[in-house]
């Protein structure tokens, strides 16, 4: 993995004490990098890769030590490229996206993603999340309307289910881990994602991060 302590990048207690962030959620962002299955990669301003986790490197192709000479362009189709410079622009004003991504992976043809956004979580510093193969509907990405990117406090058993989906397990293995119904597991995680202001899981993950409110400890 790709040092979360570059020049500039540091991953600090105060470095998100000073964002809008806490200190609770620094220490999850830095567990989630070691322990996610989930992609993860910090982007600055330019959409120049600055760190990314295994489960990213393993995804995209690439060894942790390329992951800061590369950016997101990289690995979009190049006829989708000019949009995602209009998409990114859009992202870092309204601070959060989520939606569909199409990645161009080496060796193989685009897949289309789960993908989350959340701007700022260091100064100049992006999360972007990659989940679960997306099935159906377009390909596409947009920004988080402002009013929508508020999150709730999650109950403890929201906070256990997320805390699953981050580590990535599915429905089902939730439901046998925590003793409950498939159905109950999927009502939580609906109703963190209402919470937390998010359409996808991997931007419901994103934002339960962000916020401090996965605990890893479960």
């Amino acid at each position: 993995m790709a040092s979360l302590d570059l020049p500039g990048a540091e991953i600090s207690v105060q470095g998100f004490a000073d964002s809008r962030f806490g200190s609770r959620a620094v220490a999850g962002l830095r567990t989630a990098f070691e322990r996610s299955p989930h992609a993860m990669l910090l982007a600055d301003d330019l959409r120049r890769l600055v760190s990314g986790n295994p489960a990213a490197c393993d995804m995209l192709g690439i060894t942790p030590g390329e992951v800061c000479w590369l950016t997101m362009d990289v690995f979009t189709p190049p006829s989708e490229r000019r949009t995602l410079e209009e998409q990114w622009k859009a992202f870092l004003t309204s601070g959060a996206a989520e939606g569909r991504y199409r990645l161009a992976v080496p060796n193989g043809e685009p897949v289309s993603v789960e993908f989350s956004a959340t701007a700022n979580v260091l100064p100049a510093r992006h999360l972007l999340v990659f989940g679960s193969e997306a099935t159906g509907g377009g390909d596409s990405w947009a920004p988080v309307a402002a009013e929508g990117a508020d999150p709730k406090a999650l109950t403890k058993r929201e906070r256990e289910v997320v805390t699953l989906v981050a580590a990535g397990l599915q429905s089902g293995d939730i439901a046998e881990r925590l003793f409950l119904s498939p159905e109950t597991v999927k009502s939580h995680v609906h109703n963190a994602m209402v919470k937390l202001g998010s359409r996808t899981r991997a931007h419901a993950v994103a934002m339960a991060l962000v916020t401090g409110q996965i605990t890893w400890e479960t």
